[in-house]
């Protein structure tokens, strides 16, 4: 013997199923998010520039920290690696380039200092800051000179906090979430020998 739920009380369920689903997604949707949307090489001179589109949705506690005065970290990274048929993939070449965004409050306005270039730049807005991050353009990364391969070789990038450079109070804190470890899938592409 066994016991039949009333066919009402499965199109319940069905519909409280559907509607957790539902919301799911859109939370899903709504979280913050970094993602390398595009990435390749040019060459000048022997450099290999790199052009990047990214998308960048900063989370509420993110902001409010940068609105208090901290220097958030962010960052991105490029890999050349070398494919292999037997092993890990090999890394030729790395670079991570660390950007800070903080308020200044005694001007106003918002700055983002390029940690690599040792330059600093300012924006009405948090807005306007982000923005700037978003497009990577004509930026110089390597000396094709000193990738040496003998095989195909790919790139791949990524974006996010810079959990590393991160301030300690941030760190350590209970008043901020502690889900500082944002940063984007890999996005890869292969690169041509001759280049």
């Amino acid at each position: 013997m066994f016991f039949r739920y009333p066919s009402n009380w499965c199109r319940n369920a069905q519909a409280i199923l559907l509607g957790l689903l539902i919301s799911a997604g859109s939370i899903a949707q709504g979280e913050p998010t970094f993602n390398v949307k595009s990435a390749s090489f040019t060459m000048q001179d022997g450099l290999l520039l790199l052009d990047s589109t990214i998308e960048i949705e900063l989370p509420k506690y993110i902001n409010r920290a940068i609105d208090q005065g901290f220097a958030v970290p962010l960052m991105f990274e490029v890999e050349v690696l070398e494919y292999s048929q037997y092993w890990f993939d090999k890394k030729l070449l790395s670079l991570k380039q660390q950007y800070q965004l903080h308020y200044l409050p005694m001007l106003s306005s918002y700055a983002i200092f390029d940690v690599n270039a040792n330059q600093r730049f300012y924006f009405n807005s948090r807005q306007q800051a982000v923005s700037y991050l978003k497009v990577v353009y004509a930026y110089p990364m390597f000396d094709v000179g000193n990738i040496n391969q003998s095989g195909l070789a790919y790139v791949r990038m990524r974006t996010g906090i810079d959990v590393d450079e991160l301030p300690l109070p941030l760190k350590s804190s209970s008043l901020w979430d502690n889900d500082w470890e944002l940063e984007s899938d890999w996005f890869e592409w292969d690169i041509a020998p001759s280049q």
